[in-house]
């Protein structure tokens, strides 16, 4: 779960800064590592309410093959930038300043990036790479990147929605999972289904994890699921969704909702219907949560869809999200030339 903080005002500039700094304290980053991510963080925070009216700032840890660090979402509903990478020179500005706010969000990162329109907002993200030694986890298809959010209902502690992700010999397994309803129970049924897709043996299937949770929900109030393998190198993956899993495959040719069978892990479940589809460079599969609306999709964001999948899922999250649930959306992505 996580919970983005909301800039209004300056005095939360100092609120956002000091966050940034628990989060890299309590992860064991480094203290070199936690300032650069409290630079980007002030800048950041900063450019929310002089530039966009407000906005929102999500500061996490990330890992990746090789490495892991610490990454910040930054999401306004502003009026957008004309000319981001003018926008991003030192020195330029609109606003009276400096202009040293996107630059120095540039400098301080290892790895950023920007998706804005003059309609749509900004959002930005940026992270820090750490410098402490990683066993890099070899696999194949190393092209395919994932992120995702998972954002509780608004004035909630708990969130009923989860996802995850692991590799297991050479497949990429993602799931999403809504507990039903909202609050500390939803949420355990939720924990409980990603545990047992955590422990399934490198040998089972989208069929297998799912079948193994309607057991294992049977304590609680339940939940819906759904569970793709992708195995990049076959170019195929294998899917099965219980419920109202909203799950949406986009290849160059065309865009696909993947169908799921009515029913409640956990409760009750008829038949579990697992199939298998093509897996083809530059695709990209998106599995979300009732809390963002069914009728996203990326039709309205031009561009979006070539950026980090972090941005892909921030922006859908920013856009489609009805605040009266739970929302949870996750993104692979293959970058496969």
């Amino acid at each position: 779960m996580e919970t983005p903080l909301v800039i209004q005002e300056l005095s939360q500039v100092a609120q956002a800064r000091q966050h940034a700094a628990l989060v890299a304290q309590t992860h064991g980053f480094s203290e070199a590592l936690s300032a650069k991510v409290a630079l980007i963080v002030t800048e950041a925070a900063t450019n929310l309410i002089k530039y966009a009216g407000g906005g929102t700032i999500l500061t996490r840890p990330y890992a990746e093959i090789d490495h892991v660090g610490l990454e910040v979402l930054v999401l306004d509903r502003g009026p957008g930038m004309a000319h981001p990478e003018t926008s991003a020179r030192d020195g330029y500005s609109t606003g009276g300043t400096l202009g040293l706010g996107l630059g120095g969000i540039a400098r301080a990162s290892s790895f950023h990036e920007i998706y804005t329109s003059e309609k749509l907002g900004t959002a930005i993200l940026a992270r820090v790479r750490s410098d402490q030694p990683v066993e890099p986890a070899g696999r194949p298809g190393q092209w395919l990147t994932v992120s995702g959010l998972s954002v509780p209902k608004a004035g909630q502690e708990s969130c009923g929605d989860a996802w995850a992700t692991r590799w297991v010999a050479g497949a990429l397994w993602v799931t999403a999972v809504d507990g039903l309803g909202h609050g500390p129970q939803a949420a355990r049924a939720a924990h409980e289904a990603i545990r047992v897709f955590e422990q399934a043996d490198a040998s089972a299937t989208p069929y297998d994890v799912i079948r193994n949770a309607h057991v294992a929900l049977k304590a609680t109030r339940g939940a819906v699921m759904a569970v793709a393998v992708i195995r990049p190198v076959l170019g195929s993956f294998e899917f099965a969704g219980i419920g109202n899993i909203s799950t949406l495959l986009i290849t160059p040719e065309e865009v696909r909702r993947l169908p799921s069978t009515d029913g409640t892990v956990g409760y009750s479940v008829r038949t579990i219907r697992e199939q298998s589809y093509p897996w083809v460079p530059g695709s990209v599969l998106a599995l979300s949560t009732d809390g963002l609306s069914t009728r996203w999709n990326l039709a309205g964001h031009p561009g979006l869809q070539q950026r980090h999948p972090a941005l892909i899922a921030s922006v859908i999250h920013r856009d489609f999200w009805r605040a009266s649930d739970d929302a949870t959306i996750v993104v692979v992505k293959d970058e496969q030339a």
